[in-house]
């Protein structure tokens, strides 16, 4: 994994560990920094346990916005299942007032009307539009948020959009370069479900584009040793 900025510890405890340290510190620096902070998370299985120990950590929640990264539409939802699960994991059990909760409008009528007032939102949060601190998982197959091989535009400035899975499921997600101009960038890949991922992301296929271009040269990308696999 020379050519990525990884990490690689022994278990998925100690990943999730390690990110819900490292996150915590950066919204430290952040509000310190300018008063405020706003951080953008996914859902999925992986990010769960550094939720659960994210809440438990010495962060000023009365100054961090919470946004999500990408949720599926649902019409006439509330909220999306991604969302639920940040909200059940982390923003409950960490008192997060509901003034700095932010999730996607996944049930509105007008999915696309609403994804376009959501990017005006949430670039009114921070000086520069953009999260300080974007997590993510690694997908299956190389993925990231719902950013899916060949149904997004890696250049779309429009904040947030719409994108369908292959399986035509409707997603609402952040788009690319939204999402890599966070200043701490973190992607998750726990477990041997992940292996041929990260190799896909070692291998740089092109399917997996958009992961390489949020990580970056300064990004972190946070593996188990089974995820990591003959990479580690």
């Amino acid at each position: 994994m020379s050519s990525l900025p990884s990490q690689t510890f022994p278990t998925p405890e100690s990943v999730a560990e390690h990110a819900a340290r490292t996150i915590a510190r950066n919204m430290r620096e952040a509000v310190l920094a300018r008063g405020v902070c706003v951080i953008a998370l996914t859902g999925g299985n992986t990010p769960v346990r550094t939720y659960e120990l994210l809440s438990a950590q010495d962060v000023p929640w009365h100054s961090v916005h919470v946004v999500q990264t990408d949720d599926r539409v649902l019409p006439e939802a509330e909220t999306g299942s991604n969302w639920r699960m940040i909200r059940e994991t982390l923003l409950d059990p960490a008192s997060v007032p509901e003034e700095l909760r932010h999730p996607m409008p996944v049930g509105a009528p007008d999915p696309a009307s609403a994804a376009r007032d959501h990017a005006r939102l949430l670039r009114s949060l921070t000086p520069s539009g953009h999260a300080d601190l974007v997590l993510l998982q690694l997908g299956p197959d190389g993925h990231l948020a719902s950013l899916f091989a060949d149904r997004y535009e890696p250049g779309d400035t429009s904040g947030v959009t719409l994108t369908t899975t292959a399986d035509g499921a409707l997603r609402m997600t952040q788009t690319l370069p939204a999402l890599c101009g966070a200043a701490t960038r973190i992607v998750l890949a726990t477990g041997a479900g992940k292996t041929e991922a990260v190799a896909k992301l070692a291998a740089g296929t092109d399917d997996t584009f958009a992961t390489r271009s949020f990580l970056g040269s300064d990004g972190m990308l946070l593996l188990d040793v089974r995820a990591a696999g003959a990479h580690a």
